[in-house]
């Protein structure tokens, strides 16, 4: 299916939604590059995206919520994120975070975190609303194979395997989303914050608007950890 009018895409939503409701697996357009979805609270439709993707299922998947309130769903905000959040939400910045003790295992992979985003994109995020919950959003690619900014270069990789293609012509984006967490620095100290990989938004572009930002001054030391994801 193709986006004409990103103001007009209630059909396209809707039959999104009933496919990935249903267990089935779609390719997306985001803010970023475009994204393979399913309903993560199915266990038999995620298991399917990680054989079309060819990914490790130990290795969890990114979700994508339509607002701030979904997300509380999965985890308990503290005050450092909720100002992160306000600033670049929605958008191009993703957070590892603690996930709440009633996610299920086979979201997780056993894990005690998982990555969430709410995307700046009608698409991923009207699908989300109209589940009632976040879908997956992993990039539509083999696993190592060319991250897709056109939908054709996720179709020439996932072929027929892929329930429905919604085709939101190239992204605006030419890079993956930033990827932090925060970071305890002790009892009643200032939080650091995590930066597992720079992407679209730049680390210089989260500092300078932080930095202007009263709230994250007061709960925020000012410092970049860098680590491996």
């Amino acid at each position: 299916m193709r986006i004409e009018d990103l103001a007009k895409c209630d059909t396209i939503i809707e039959r999104a939604a009933e496919i990935v409701k249903s267990g089935g697996v779609i390719v997306y357009p985001t803010d970023t590059s475009y994204g393979l979805a399913c309903d993560p609270r199915i266990p038999e439709a995620l298991e399917r995206l990680m054989a079309v993707k060819r990914r490790d299922r130990r290795t969890g998947v990114p979700l994508l919520f339509n607002d701030l309130k979904q997300c509380e769903m999965y985890h308990n905000f503290g005050s450092l994120e909720r100002v992160i959040v306000r600033i670049f939400w929605p958008g191009l910045l993703t957070l590892i975070v603690d996930a709440r003790p009633d996610v299920p295992e086979h979201i997780t992979a056993d894990r005690s975190t998982i990555a969430i985003r709410v995307p700046n994109h009608v698409i991923p995020r009207g699908i989300a609303q109209k589940i009632g919950g976040p879908i997956v959003g992993t990039s539509a690619n083999r696993s190592g194979g060319q991250t897709p900014f056109d939908v054709t270069v996720a179709l020439n990789q996932l072929g027929e395997e892929v329930d429905l293609y919604i085709d939101g012509g190239p992204s605006q984006s030419t890079d993956s989303s930033t990827v932090i967490g925060v970071e305890g620095t002790g009892k009643d100290e200032p939080l650091n914050i995590k930066v597992y990989r720079e992407g679209q938004l730049s680390i210089s572009k989260l500092s300078e608007s932080l930095k202007v930002d009263s709230d994250a001054l007061s709960t925020w030391s000012s410092r970049f950890v860098y680590t491996d994801m």
